[in-house]
């Protein structure tokens, strides 16, 4: 008996039913039948009939594009060779398109796709990411897509967010193509997500497809496989809104960028509309084709930032009060402190104090005990080689832009004074020198300048100012974090 690992033996029913599937699994592999013809269908087999009940209008035409000759073969195989096979699909619960095998004057079964004559409004199609037991309906997909409403705003983000708003609404000067890049855990999909969420919102029957940049590939290249690549494009480039999350991963992909590309043409020729994110700038992108890097800088370009030190502690003090969780200032200060600038790691930390939490019960004070317990103590200085001076440089370089010479040359230029302090801050936390030492590694003739840096820049980040690097405003408590755990991960 063949059987798949992740279902019950049961579901494949009895008698011909059983015997159905069994020669599916055969011809279509365990993975694929599970994926489209348990997850995302029924089957049903009733004297000379096979019928399959899809759980979605995107799901019955799959099958039937590249399943169809396979259930014909099946059914001969099983009920003999008059078997019809009808293909139910429900939409919007209630409206159902019939795709029928019907026999030609030749004898030859071809199915037929047989549409409704009005149209239901289209529901979001995101292709299934984990399988289960049972189908979900895409009403449940699009209810656990994020929402604006739980996005916090702060300087480094606020211009995507607000983007991201104008575009979702169709809001006058709205670009027609978005284009967001920054480092993980940022925010990025929450952002996609919740664009999908309010655009459906705002236009109940716009066609909206909400991917990954892997989902595209893997489509593109079952559809070559299967030389179903027309029906895909005619299905891909129809759209009112296309999402594709974490295009970086077209990246080395020829085919798959030029198919992307065309792709993109076609809905902006339609007049739809086009979001796409990257942990990458469009010219970072390793491996991308100049054209579809054109076509990415062709839109409107925004960075999202991480949140700086006040927005981790905000929305760390939300999401603990989301779950009853009460912490002191201080407390809530060190469980930020040991989560990084990622939105991820801190939605992490605070879900695994909140376990703690539930764990020692209500009374449990909710202090810093509570975060030692859960996170562990603050982690202390790496052990081994210390810090170099020159590694400190090297990397207040790379993050700011810098050459070296302008680093340690005359220059008083405010970037390159930000720079100098940020280094002389950096030195004074990680290594043991004294200010002359600093001071000498910087090109100083005097120690004084040094610490007047120093000071400048912990005002800085104290005041929550924004810095200049690189052609784009920071925060200063950003810029010297990120800077931090840079030298840390890559030291030897």
């Amino acid at each position: 008996m063949i059987q798949l690992p992740h279902q019950p033996a049961a579901y494949l029913g009895s008698g011909n039913t059983r015997r159905l599937h069994e020669v599916l699994i055969r011809r279509v592999g365990p993975s694929r039948h599970g994926l489209w013809l348990v997850d995302n269908a029924t089957l049903a087999v009733t004297e000379r009939r096979l019928r399959v009940h899809a759980s979605s209008r995107f799901a019955a035409e799959w099958i039937e594009r590249h399943f169809h000759h396979h259930l014909r073969a099946a059914a001969d195989e099983v009920l003999g060779t008059e078997a019809v096979i009808d293909i139910s699909v429900s939409v919007a619960n209630a409206v159902s398109t019939s795709v029928s095998a019907l026999t030609d004057d030749t004898g030859t079964d071809t199915p037929t796709l047989r549409l409704p004559a009005v149209d239901p409004p289209p529901t979001p199609d995101r292709l299934p990411e984990s399988r289960s037991t049972a189908p979900r309906p895409a009403s449940s997909k699009r209810s656990a897509w994020k929402r604006f409403e739980d996005f916090l705003v702060c300087g480094g983000n606020r211009m995507a967010f607000d983007s991201a708003v104008r575009m979702a609404e169709r809001a006058a000067g709205a670009p027609q193509m978005l284009f967001m890049h920054g480092a993980c855990g940022v925010g990025k999909t929450h952002l996609c997500e919740a664009l999908c969420r309010r655009f459906i919102e705002c236009t109940p029957d716009a066609r909206i497809r909400c991917i990954t940049g892997e989902q595209f590939t893997n489509e593109f290249i079952a559809a070559v496989r299967d030389g179903s690549i027309e029906s895909i494009r005619r299905r891909q480039r129809r759209h009112d809104l296309l999402v594709i999350d974490d295009v970086h991963f077209l990246g080395n992909k020829n085919a798959t960028q030029s198919e992307c590309l065309h792709t993109l043409d076609a809905i902006a020729a339609g007049g739809g509309r086009v979001v796409l994110a990257s942990d990458a700038h469009p010219r970072a992108i390793a491996r991308c084709s100049p054209a579809l890097v054109s076509r990415f800088l062709s839109g409107l370009v925004v960075q999202v930032e991480p949140l700086d030190r006040v927005g981790r502690i905000a929305l760390a003090r939300r999401r603990l009060a989301s779950r009853g969780v009460n912490l002191i200032p201080t407390a809530v200060d060190a469980l930020v402190d040991r989560s990084g600038t990622s939105i991820r790691e801190l939605e992490g930390a605070v879900l695994t104090v909140c376990a703690h939490q539930a764990t020692l019960g209500e009374g449990a004070e909710g202090g810093h005990v509570l975060v030692e317990r859960a996170l562990g103590h603050a982690e202390p200085r790496r052990a081994g080689r210390p810090v170099r001076l020159s590694e400190i440089i090297a990397a207040v370089c790379t993050e700011t832009g810098l050459e070296s010479s302008e680093l340690l040359g005359a220059g008083r230029h405010r970037r390159v004074a930000t720079a100098r302090g940020l280094a002389a801050l950096l030195a004074r936390e990680l290594t043991t020198c004294s200010f002359p030492e600093i001071a000498a590694a910087l090109g100083r003739s005097s120690h004084s300048a040094v610490h007047a840096a120093v000071t400048k820049y912990r005002s800085s980040v104290a005041q929550h100012e924004q810095v200049d690097v690189a052609g784009h405003r920071i925060g200063a408590d950003t810029l010297v974090e990120r800077t931090r755990r840079s030298i840390l991960t890559t030291r030897g």
